[in-house]
């Protein structure tokens, strides 16, 4: 995407893939027919006259089966814990720490057991929204496949189980022993935390034992910026960034949205500049080799290989250092090192797209931002710290905070000194606290190889992962809602750790293990976090602070101080350099990225996150390499060929996917797939990308071969399963255009109602008497398109919340998946530089539903307040409703998806919510379970008994999630309602309003910001 110019009018469309926009005979028959394939049918020729046959007796049985009982199995409460009331729902606030950041979470629990979690909205980490890897952790606590015991490997390489009192027996005379060699030989491998009482009991330890070695290693680092911050500023630093703040923000393959550890606050800054309530709105740039969510959102994006980007950085800095003097005091050999590397750009769209870029940086002194990414390397990260430095940005859109660990190595310098200590058997016991280096440590290092060497080695994890097959003990780890603890947010406010339930297998936290390990006088976590709460003084170190920072779910006054730095300059040429040639035109550049809901691979074996569709591609159950099109083409690959990549002398196969707006000479893949030791669900899911990976080529790995092996894989992608479209191409174009509503914000100034002239139609005739008045509630919601950044959070949350099933890959390449929302992602312009938008689509609630209409057992009923209600007890199973929904969002149970649910996994269940059986309809309910609880609140009010309820008081899960507060719900018969001001808003539209079903819920327009006089379309 070399060029700012926008398609003109008439030109650009939207579509959802290659296969949409090239047209031809399957995706015309997908269209047409507009519902998943119908189950597979047997052989019996008799089967249409078979089903003839019985749909009189269904038909005539509809009422009884409305009258069946369901099997309960009622458990008496006769021993209630005080202050509980069964069957009433309670919160606690505690803290989901990823990758050394934590954010705020409040964790409903019922009758004792952890059910569902929500952003903690005093928190500022999380301010009320979670990411859908927060909301799935739950399911983590009721994982089958978690270790219900220690585990010792006896005589043959098999293991054991052993109780914890075998374990402890064991550990106390080794770790005593090592305590009397000061602690020679031992080695502590930890994941990286951000715990305050983690930090102080690893100081025991090595206090207790001073010849011990202490190494972090996370796969997922940000160690780059680490590392640029100290050459920079003298001290390793962490930049707090301020999107919010900002007018202009540039992004070098930086994924705030998706990838940063603070991401679900900067979803919400940014999002906060995106509407354009006050006529202004924030322009964001993204420069990349794949298609990210920050990507998705910018006005501008261009997509390059990684080592042309860095090339372009130097030109970035050039140009605004330089050219526009931002920088008076630069060294001359510095300057003469970036111009001169400015100068190898050479000329072309993309040096135009940079200048342009920096010019707009210029003009924005003191309100732009400039944010590299965890991939590129180190003088990158000092580049764009200068380059904040000239625009006045430090102390307005970014700060910098002390680093919590400035002594340590970084994670790849760790992990490669561990290895070497252990390769010459220096390493006579080591301690892996969580983590899976046996999968995920760097393929150069041959980890497992090296453990096995390891006289005494001890794994700590929840389950018996790749590390726990390779390790002499496994120690069941307890669950982050069993146990105690601490952690930090992203900017350092501390967080209380606290246990929701019990450990459900006695297992045990990192605390208590090193506890015993340092022979400390405490014994329990609790007692560990309660000792660093009183020793740190937070909230005066008092009973009342301890209980405060329990009840609220953080420590006030504990978040870092920000500091302003002041950069030296001195010596930047020496250790900054000039970047490297760029790959000969045509070789491949592989991007080795976190994926979005699998992370770094510990998630693999939780089936919500293994099914939620990936945002940008729709797949789900697998990776695969993302390739552009122009490389696909001159590969002569097509989406589900196998392709075999090598690099560096090893090879992974797995699956092509074609994706539009991939970089040319630049492939990317997912970590965290090919698991071997997930559990039931992850293990043999996708391919392993870490053996492509080394210390030297972390991020990004240069000199890789593609070939195809001739064989092909069906790959499960959503995007096209529910295609909202009438017959025929024309039609589709059109109707594109009014689902996906958008336009620039200065076409919005000029004619604000711009959104409800985009889609006409003839008057609109009903044989129903209306309108229908509703006296009442009047339940509604709005969606705003500009805030909405494709993150999936609100189909994770729904699908917690709601009980709704896992089906499986098979199945969800039938088109069967259950999601009762999704976010359908639309591309506009160019397959070679798209733009994109994100649209949730779930259950319109429509007044004059089609649904309603068409079922012949009034299973699918109207509610006196709106809501477009599911009587699952009538329900024959006819998918006449699905056939007849436009929106194409009712869900069919094919079969008993909860026949496999172990006891355990039924723990998780919101009771308030009914298990659907095989044959029976389902969709969105608006959550009215929660509307239910509202209700009974409202009326139970011992200051206002019967009050309505309040705007706010009812949100659904979908809602809450939502780390932007894209979606909003409540009371149309509120005018003060925030969902009614929304409805009146002037970017606010109903989608497929020409078919007369009146839906409940509006969309409101997007917005985008391009550079002023570079296109000349009304619409975008």
């Amino acid at each position: 995407m070399p060029s700012m110019k926008r398609n003109g009018k008439g030109v650009a469309r939207f579509w959802r893939g290659l296969d949409e926009y090239a047209g031809g005979p399957e995706i015309e028959g997908l269209l047409e027919r507009e519902f998943p394939a119908p189950p597979p049918e047997g052989d019996d020729p008799e089967t249409r006259r078979t089903f003839l046959k019985l749909m009189g007796a269904s038909i005539a049985l509809a009422g009884m089966t409305g009258c069946r009982f369901p099997r309960e199995t009622i458990v008496p409460f006769t021993d209630r814990p005080a202050g509980r009331i069964p069957g009433v729902p309670v919160r606690y606030a505690t803290a989901f720490e990823l990758g050394g950041a934590a954010i705020g979470v409040l964790v409903t629990s019922y009758d004792g057991r952890p059910i569902k979690i929500e952003g903690n909205p005093d928190h500022p980490a999380s301010r009320g929204g979670t990411d859908a890897i927060a909301q799935a952790s739950i399911l983590g606590l009721y994982d089958p496949d978690r270790s219900r015991s220690p585990l010792e490997r006896a005589e043959g390489g098999a293991y054991a189980p052993r109780s914890w009192r075998d374990f402890k027996k064991f550990a106390t005379a080794h770790f005593e022993e090592l305590r009397g060699a000061r602690g020679e030989g031992l080695a502590i491998l930890s994941a990286a935390s951000s715990s305050p009482s983690l930090a102080a009991m690893r100081r025991r330890l090595l206090d207790a034992m001073p010849q011990a070695r202490w190494y972090e290693y996370e796969p997922i680092s940000f160690d780059a910026e680490r590392e640029a911050t100290r050459r920079l500023f003298g001290r390793p630093l962490r930049s707090v960034l301020e999107p919010a703040a900002a007018d202009v923000l540039v992004c070098l393959d930086a994924d705030l949205i998706g990838e940063h550890p603070d991401r679900v606050r900067l979803a919400r800054e940014i999002a906060k500049r995106r509407r354009g309530e006050d006529g202004s709105l924030s322009r964001v740039y993204a420069l990349e080799p794949g298609v990210s969510l920050t990507g998705a959102l910018a006005d501008h994006r261009l997509a390059v290989r990684p080592s042309r980007l860095v090339r372009l950085v130097w030109l970035l800095a050039h140009d605004l250092l330089v050219e526009h003097g931002l920088l008076r005091d630069l060294p001359g050999e510095f300057a003469g090192a970036l111009a001169a590397a400015a100068e190898a750009v050479g000329k072309g769209p993309e040096r135009e797209f940079v200048l342009t870029l920096a010019h707009d940086l210029a003009a924005h002194r003191g309100r732009a931002l400039v944010v590299a990414g965890p991939r590129l390397p180190a003088a990158v990260h000092a580049l764009a710290a200068l380059a904040n430095h000239a625009l006045g940005a430090v102390g307005r859109t970014v700060a910098y905070v002390p680093d919590p660990d400035p002594d340590r190595p970084d994670h790849l310098e760790a992990i490669g000194e561990l290895a070497e200590r252990m390769a010459a058997g220096k390493v006579g016991t080591l301690l892996v606290l969580g983590g899976n280096p046996a999968y995920d440590a760097p393929a150069d290092l041959d980890f497992p190889e090296l453990l096995a060497k390891v006289p005494v080695s001890i794994h700590l994890g929840e389950s018996q992962d790749e590390t726990g097959r390779a390790c002499r003990w496994h120690v069941n780890r307890a669950h982050y809602l069993e146990s105690w603890g601490d952690a930090r947010s992203w900017d350092g406010t501390v967080s209380v750790v606290q246990p929701l339930i019990e450990p459900l297998f006695g297992g045990k936290s990192p605390l208590e293990l090193l506890a015993l390990a340092a022979g400390d006088e405490a014994k329990s976590a609790h007692a560990i976090v309660r000792r660093t709460f009183a020793e740190n003084g937070w909230d005066g170190g008092s009973e009342t602070g301890w209980r405060r920072a329990l009840h609220d779910g953080l420590v006030p006054s504990t978040a870092w101080p920000r500091e302003a730095p002041a950069p030296r300059i001195g010596g930047l040429a020496e250790w900054i350099g000039v970047p490297e040639a760029a790959e000969e035109e045509g070789g491949i550049e592989l991007v080795l990225s976190p994926d979005p809901r699998l992370w770094d691979g510990r998630f693999a074996n939780i089936g919500w996150l293994q099914e939620l569709p990936e945002p940008v591609t729709k797949l789900t159950w697998d990776n695969a390499l993302l390739l552009g099109v122009q490389d696909a083409a001159r590969l002569g690959v097509e989406t589900g060929d196998v392709l075999r990549v090598t690099a560096n002398g090893r090879s992974i196969e797995l699956p092509a996917y074609v994706l539009p707006g991939q970089a040319p000479g630049a492939a990317s893949v997912w970590l965290g797939f090919g698991r071997r030791a997930a559990g039931r669900v992850g293990d043999g899911v996708g391919a392993d990308a870490y053996r492509l990976r080394t210390r030297a080529a972390a991020g990004f790995v240069s000199g890789v071969e593609v070939a195809k092996t001739g064989r092909r894989e069906e790959l499960a992608v959503t995007q096209l399963h529910w295609a909202i479209d009438a017959r025929g191409r024309r039609e589709r174009g059109r109707r594109a255009e009014e689902l996906i509503r958008e336009a620039t914000i200065e076409h919005y100034r000029e004619h604000p109602d711009f959104a409800k002239h985009m889609g006409h139609h003839p008057p609109l005739v009903s044989l129903f008497s209306e309108p229908i008045e509703y006296d009442g509630y009047k339940w509604g919601m709005a969606i705003d398109l500009a805030a909405c950044t494709g993150c999936n959070a609100c189909v994770v949350a729904c699908q917690a919340e709601n009980n709704i099933p896992v089906v499986g890959k098979r199945e969800v390449i039938n088109g069967r998946e259950m999601h009762w929302i999704r976010v359908d992602r639309y591309f506009k312009g160019s397959p070679e530089s798209p733009e994109l938008a994100f649209q949730p689509v779930t259950c319109q609630q429509c007044e004059n539903a089609p649904c309603e209409q068409v079922c012949p057992v009034a299973a699918t009923v109207h509610s006196a307040e709106g809501l477009n209600q599911m009587v699952y007890n009538r329900c024959i199973g006819t998918r006449y409703c699905s056939n007849n929904c436009p929106y194409k969002v009712r869900r069919f149970n094919f079969f008993n998806n909860w026949k496999h649910v172990t006891p355990l996994e039924a723990m998780q269940h919101n009771p308030e919510v009914t298990l659907r059986s095989r044959g029976v309809m389902e969709k969105c309910t608006f959550c009215v379970q929660r509307i239910e609880a509202a209700r009974h609140r409202a009326k139970l009010d011992p200051e206002e008994p019967r009050r309505r309820i309040r705007d706010g008081e009812v949100v659904p899960a979908c809602a809450q999630a939502c780390p932007t507060q894209a979606i909003v719900f409540g009371d149309l018969n509120d005018p003060e309602s925030r969902v009614s001001r929304m409805h009146a808003h002037h970017r606010a539209y109903p989608i497929l309003a020409e078919l007369n079903v009146r839906p409940r819920n509006v969309y409101l327009a997007k917005l985008k910001n391009p550079v002023p006089d570079t296109g000349g379309t009304e619409h975008a």
